[in-house]
Order: C-alpha cells, then sequence, then structure tokens
C-alpha cells in the first residue's frame, strides 16, 4: 500500500476538520488532504506562514467548492489557540473533527536537557493537545458528536530510545489525556482516540536518516510509513466507521513495535 492517493470512503461533508502541524511535509498535510478530499470543511493551521498559504492554495485547487482556511498558529501558545478557534468558528462553524497533530522534538539526554526544551516540547506536544481539546468539546458536546485524533508516538513506550526523553513523556501523557476525554466526553456521543505512529517518512526522518533509516529493515514490513498511512488511520478514527471505537490507541508502526 503507498497511501499516496486518497480514497473516498466516509463522506465528512458537513463537518469541520482542524489540523495542527498541517502544512509540512509529513503527516499532517496528508491528513488535511484526506480530510478534505472526504468532503470535511478543512482549517489547516501550522506555524509557518509560507507553507500554510501554499497548503491552503493547494488544497482549494484540489477539492474546490470544500471550504479550506488557513491560519499561523504555534500549538504551545494558549492565546493564538484562542484566536483560532474562535476564527474558525465563524468562519466554518464549530469544530468537531480534532486532530492534534502538531509536535516538536529536541533530541539530548535527560542529564544534558536544556529546560527551556523541555518545558517547550512539552507545551506543544502535551499542553497544546489539552488546550486545544478544551476549547472544542463544549461545541462537540453541545452537538452530542465529535472526533479528537491525537497522533502519539511509539516512543512512549520506549521511553525516547535515550535521546529524545521529552517527546516519550510527552508522548505518553497525551495517550493518556486521550483515555481521560474518552471516558469525560464519552455520554455525550464525543470520541477520543490516539495512534502511536512508528518511523514515518517525514523531514525529521530525512534529517536523521542516518540513524533512522536502517530502522526500516528492522520492522516486518522492511519499509517505513508513509504520511498518506496514518492520515487514512486518522480519518478512519475521525468517522462513524469506528463509531465503537474510544479511549484507545492504535499502533501503526509497520510492526516495528508490538506492545501495547
Amino acid at each position: 500500500m503507498s497511501g499516496t492517493d486518497p480514497t473516498r470512503c466516509y463522506g465528512f461533508e458537513g463537518r469541520v476538520a482542524l489540523v495542527t502541524g498541517a502544512a509540512g511535509s509529513g503527516i499532517g498535510r496528508a491528513t488535511a488532504r484526506r480530510l478534505a478530499a472526504e468532503g470535511a470543511a478543512v482549517a489547516v493551521t501550522d506555524v509557518h506562514a509560507g507553507r500554510t498559504a501554499a497548503t491552503v492554495d493547494e488544497l482549494r485547487t484540489e477539492f474546490p467548492g470544500t471550504p479550506i482556511v488557513g491560519h499561523l498558529m504555534d500549538a504551545g501558545d494558549r492565546a493564538a489557540i484562542d484566536d483560532v478557534i474562535d476564527a474558525v468558528t465563524d468562519e466554518l462553524g464549530p469544530v468537531d473533527l480534532l486532530v492534534n497533530n502538531a509536535a516538536v522534538n529536541v533530541l539530548g539526554l535527560v542529564v544534558d536537557y536544556d529546560p527551556d526544551d523541555w518545558d517547550r516540547v512539552l507545551a506543544v506536544d502535551l499542553s497544546g493537545c489539552w488546550y486545544l481539546s478544551k476549547r472544542v468539546l463544549p461545541g462537540m458536546i453541545a452537538a452530542g458528536r465529535g472526533s479528537i485524533v491525537n497522533v502519539s508516538s511509539v516512543a512512549s513506550a520506549l521511553g525516547g530510545g535515550g535521546t529524545e526523553g521529552p517527546y516519550a513523556a510527552a508522548k505518553a501523557g497525551l495517550q493518556s489525556l486521550t483515555r481521560t476525554i474518552a471516558a469525560e466526553a464519552g455520554p455525550y456521543g464525543v470520541r477520543a482516540n490516539a495512534i502511536a505512529v512508528g518511523i514515518v517518512w517525514t523531514k525529521f526522518v530525512e534529517k536523521h536518516a542516518d540513524r533512522l533509516g536502517p530502522e526500516a529493515e528492522r520492522t516486518p514490513l522492511r519499509r517505513l510509513g508513509q504520511p498518506e498511512e496514518i492520515a487514512a488511520v486518522t480519518a478512519w478514527l475521525a468517522s462513524d466507521e469506528s463509531s465503537f471505537v474510544t479511549g484507545a490507541t492504535i499502533n501503526a508502526s509497520g510492526g516495528w513495535f508490538m506492545g501495547t
């Protein structure tokens, strides 16, 4: 499976999706594209203004008639989140599909880690996901429907492999937060799930290809994942096809990690 050509499976017409970290070349952009292909109105958010504008233009060209908006947003900045949620609600309507994908990962040993780097990773990779969820949940609860998909990592179970402790800690916390939201919002028809992603070919992996590239041979499928494959899992979790799935963490690592 290449995952390069999204096939319409679910039909998200009338739904409003917000995807964080959606303007790079990886999972977020592929997810925004997949949700737009499924008919959702999509809010593309990212920290890079030029990439955000280019992504919005690309999606509008590919999916004419589908509402697509873009906003500059640092997922670790609560004031920016407030502004964007308000703007998207005015432009598209209340968000009922939230994909918390934005993440930062600063490599280093725990004993050497700069406290500012630690705080930054936790702010974006965990606290921002909580705050975004906090902002959209009231609307989802009022509507009696909604789906939150948190992009986590198998690093949560691997302790960061000795080089990414705060990222691993944040992703473990994100999976716990997912279960908390599922328990609290489930009685109102709102679901929350996470995806524990393995090694997916992104700019970060390309940058560290000498260390991460060889891991493909340790993966039963003998390759790294593609962003579109994670987007496909996200679309399923966001859809009614997974209507009885909540509080779950789906392992999408090609078998690179087989734990729970």
